[in-house]
């Protein structure tokens, strides 16, 4: 029961990154990545930048790395924690089931190609869509109605 309830938690656990703006990422040769770096940064700051960092053995201030897209957030040390708290409210005032399949998705998808994932994220929402229940299906409508009746009208 205990180890169910580990794995519904690291299941519902969101990948963000919080840091402290003075921190500084860098990488020394003489050790050749084997724990993903080479394709994980690559992934996330795009290859031209990795390359970059990662053979010249360029520091990455705390400020490139959110403008880069490596970290989410700057916050101060003592910000910290109110900031996680915030963005777990956040996502905890979603549909949870919505929020599990979204990660999925999302970390399903990025081991595959663009295409491929494309095709896995349709594949997805035609398997939630068929399981929604007539009610569920109603309520997202009437969700989608009352966004767009708060829209402006386009000006196109």
């Amino acid at each position: 029961m205990a180890s169910r309830a580990m794995r519904k938690q690291r299941e519902a656990s969101v990948h963000l990154s919080l840091i402290h703006p003075q921190t500084k990422y860098g990488i020394r040769f003489g050790i050749f990545p084997s724990w993903g770096l080479s394709q994980k940064l690559s992934r996330i700051i795009g290859p031209n930048r990795a390359r970059e960092v990662s053979l010249a053995a360029t520091p990455l201030t705390a400020e490139q790395g959110e403008k880069w897209g490596l970290v989410n957030h700057l916050v101060e040390g003592n910000e910290l924690l109110k900031k996680a708290r915030e963005v777990a409210v956040a996502i905890l005032k979603n549909n949870q089931d919505l929020v599990l399949r979204y990660k999925s998705v999302i970390n399903d998808g990025l081991k595959l190609d663009l295409g491929h994932a494309l095709a896995l994220e349709k594949e997805r929402a035609h398997e939630y869509y068929d399981g929604m229940t007539k009610e569920q299906f109603k309520k997202m409508q009437e969700f989608i109605a009352g966004r767009n009746a708060k829209r402006p009208p386009s000006k196109l």
